[in-house]
């Protein structure tokens, strides 16, 4: 039976020329040409064996079947139109869409997130890592989990976990090359991130530290937070851990923080505009995570 309905542009070029009485409009509404309008009522007309519209000097007109028909059409794709916004308000309702450090994502939101969608199923999340920081009102996004969120009039920010900086290494290493005091990372390989802010993690340690002109054994360069850590795991050098990236890997003692100096720096917090943070699926998920991590997870303040 669908194979004998006219083709989809004949019928929407149709709908729109009754509807605005212009082949002009219904052409601009389209975004395609008036001889294109034209060429498909032609094609409506030869599929259906009569006329549909009158073309005379004065522009077009609409026979009496064609008017009926039109009406007709103007309904069915009204309810096209809004079935179809029913089924894409539905799926942004369930879609939950987090803007996120690509590092974070991987090293403490990842592991997390099966808890949030084995208490919720019907939510959907979307994970947007990225080092820019995203425009809630302009974007499409739901929510930010970012260090430092700083207040804002429109904006609601819950803190979420507290971020220390200080070295860490593989159990292995530490066993053979121990560290037990600051001074001791001159026999290390240190492992530094080159891009900003991260390039400063070990300058600001080693300052606070007491021992700011120390000069280590080597130093090995990474592109990221993640693959120094990685690279700490696997016994290449001494790294600068933060809290959150490093927290697991603590617990599972894939890490050990061999000194007790720590120098603090900007936590982590969800941030939703006021709009956003009234939804249900970003309270379903800010309770969700707070109430799991209220106060920082193990390793931090």
């Amino acid at each position: 039976m669908l194979s004998r309905l006219p083709p989809l542009p004949c019928l929407r070029a149709f709908e729109a020329v009754v509807r605005h009485r212009s082949v002009t409009r219904a052409a601009a509404e389209l975004g395609v040409t008036q001889p294109a309008v034209s060429q498909r009522l032609r094609q409506l007309e030869a599929f259906m064996g009569r006329p549909l519209v009158r073309r005379d000097a004065g522009g077009i007109a609409i026979t009496g079947e064609g008017k009926a028909y039109g009406v007709r059409l103007e309904r069915a794709f009204a309810e096209i139109h809004a079935a179809t916004e029913e089924l894409r308000t539905a799926r942004a309702e369930r879609a939950l869409t987090i803007s996120v450090l690509a590092t974070f994502a991987q090293r403490w939101l990842i592991p997390r997130l099966a808890g949030f969608q084995a208490a919720h199923p019907e939510i959907e999340i979307r994970l947007l890592a990225t080092s820019q920081i995203a425009d809630l009102w302009r974007e499409d996004v739901d929510l930010s989990i970012r260090p430092g969120a700083r207040k804002r009039a429109r904006a609601r920010s819950d803190f979420l976990i507290a971020n220390d900086l200080f070295p860490v290494a593989g159990p292995a290493l530490l066993e053979r090359q121990p560290v037990r005091a600051a001074a001791d990372l001159a026999a290390q390989v240190l492992l530094r991130v080159e891009s900003a802010p991260r390039d400063q993690d070990w300058p600001r340690w080693l300052a606070a530290a007491g021992v700011p002109k120390l000069q280590p054994r080597g130093w090995l360069p990474f592109a990221s937070s993640s693959h120094a850590l990685e690279a700490a795991i696997a016994g290449l050098g001494v790294a600068i851990g933060h809290t959150p990236l490093v927290v697991d890997a603590l617990d599972a003692g894939r890490l050990v923080a061999p000194l007790e100096h720590r120098i603090e720096d900007d936590g982590y917090y969800l941030v939703a505009t006021r709009d956003q943070a009234d939804s249900r699926k970003v309270r379903s998920f800010r309770s969700w995570l707070l109430a799991e991590h209220r106060g920082g997870a193990k390793g931090g303040r």
